[in-house]
């Protein structure tokens, strides 16, 4: 099963993502296109990761990244300025 983990790139996604790594889940993630990302994830083969702001992504867009997974989590939230 796959699980797509959107706001991966925040202190909960990440946290999250290296869960799901380390119990051997294949994980897509969604990050923004500056976000900073741990090495690691780079070399990882069980990782997908999309590079995108997630508020541009389009429905059937979506659709095919959700098409392969089995869960979801959203791990959203936004930055104090």
């Amino acid at each position: 099963m796959t699980i797509l983990v959107a706001g991966a790139s925040g202190a909960t996604g990440k946290l999250l993502v290296e869960q799901l790594l380390n119990a051997g889940e294949k994980v897509k993630v969604i990050i923004r296109p500056t976000a900073n990302i741990p090495d690691t994830w780079s070399n990882n083969n069980n990782i997908t990761i999309i590079k995108t702001n997630i508020l541009e992504i389009s429905r059937n867009e979506m659709a095919k990244h959700l098409a392969d997974c089995g869960a979801v989590a959203s791990c959203l939230g936004h930055n104090i300025t």
